[in-house]
């Protein structure tokens, strides 16, 4: 029964990086959104927002080594220094916090950054460099404490009316700063043993190879679509998993 378990978590964990790492390759966002939910729910809230930074971080650079010619660095300059400015307290929160509280507030804010990414696209304020900031530093925070920083960037990418192709290409950097920020804020690396290991890794390089096959095909309002179903999907379990141990 034990070892149904863990094979049952290793698939898990597997599926959750595997369509993550292909949704980020496909959409530009995604990894975090689709594989958080999941991976808290299999490893805790503290070590599996620690995986995703990580295995985020390794998916950004993977995608942007393929594209780094085409990235628009002022773009990603500004929402970068907010956002890395705001990890240090939510790594701060992120240790405060533990157990069901945790699991409960990441799914909160899953829950409320993708509410928001809908409601400021038609902000007349959407080309702002002040909405760039806010957007960078929601995203710097929910990225320590939850893995998730695709919301608010998404929000402000639809807000500015960022082209779908050139945010895809350039929010790569981003990503992986941020992650690797994270990361450090934290002070540590994720403790896996080898066959999570390799089992997170070949499955992330899978989903990215498959993100290039896929990429060219799919319309970016559907990528986008497939990426918050998902998501929403996840934190709900996650909510409710929550709620249920506190109960």
């Amino acid at each position: 029964m034990e070892q149904t378990v863990q094979l049952g978590a290793l698939i898990g964990l597997a599926a959750a990086v595997f369509v993550g790492a292909s949704t980020q390759r496909i959409s530009g966002m995604g990894f975090a959104l689709v594989a958080s939910p999941f991976l808290v729910m299999v490893l805790g809230p503290f070590e599996g927002i620690m995986l995703v930074n990580f295995l985020g971080a390794c998916s950004s650079l993977l995608i942007f080594a393929q594209v780094f010619r085409q990235v628009e660095y002022k773009k990603i300059a500004l929402l970068l220094v907010p956002a890395v400015i705001m990890t240090f307290p939510g790594a701060w929160v992120a240790k405060l916090l533990g157990g069901p509280w945790l699991s409960i507030g990441i799914s909160i804010m899953v829950i409320l950054a993708l509410g928001a990414s809908f409601l400021v696209r038609n902000l007349p304020a959407g080309q702002s460099k002040g909405l760039a900031i806010g957007a960078g530093a929601i995203s710097g925070f929910m990225s320590v404490t939850a893995g998730v920083s695709g919301p608010a960037i998404a929000g402000y990418a639809v807000a500015s009316r960022w082209p779908q192709a050139k945010f895809a290409i350039s929010v790569q950097l981003y990503f992986l700063v941020l992650a690797v920020s994270s990361l450090l804020a934290k002070g540590g690396m994720p403790q896996l043993d080898w066959i999570q290991w390799i089992t997170c890794l070949a499955a992330m390089v899978l989903g990215i190879v498959l993100g290039n096959v896929l990429a060219p095909k799919i319309p970016a309002k559907i990528s986008r679509a497939f990426v918050v179903l998902v998501a929403l999907a996840g934190a709900v379990v996650l909510l409710v998993n929550g709620i249920t141990a506190l109960a």
